[in-house]
């Protein structure tokens, strides 16, 4: 993906996914998802990536990446746990999160 708009594609896939969940915008996510990963190629370059999931604080996009390819989900974790996230701060993240989505009415 073109690095002028990774941060866009990220931003969008964070507000697709985690601001307005219903039904039509968890599908319309999904395909958004798959879209910049098999068109446009968004899990091309790791580190940068990474790097823009750390700057948006969008760690919880990682489980959703996994649900399309395993391997650079993976390869994003270790790319953030060398930006100075371990493995348990990123779960930890991962917990906080849905807790505030439980919070918020977001099931």
């Amino acid at each position: 993906m073109k690095p002028e708009i990774l941060s866009t594609a990220i931003e969008t896939l964070t507000n697709l996914f985690f601001h307005n969940n219903n039904e039509a915008t968890d599908f319309l996510a999904k395909r958004t998802l798959e879209h910049y990963i098999n068109d446009l190629d968004l899990l091309g370059d790791i580190s940068a990536v990474a790097v823009e999931i750390d700057k948006q604080r969008a760690w919880a996009l990682i489980p959703k990446v996994r649900f399309f390819d395993n391997r650079k989900a993976d390869e994003i974790e270790v790319a953030l746990c060398g930006l100075g996230f371990t493995d348990a701060e990123i779960i930890a993240s991962d917990i906080v999160f849905e807790e505030w989505k439980k919070s918020q009415g977001h099931l």
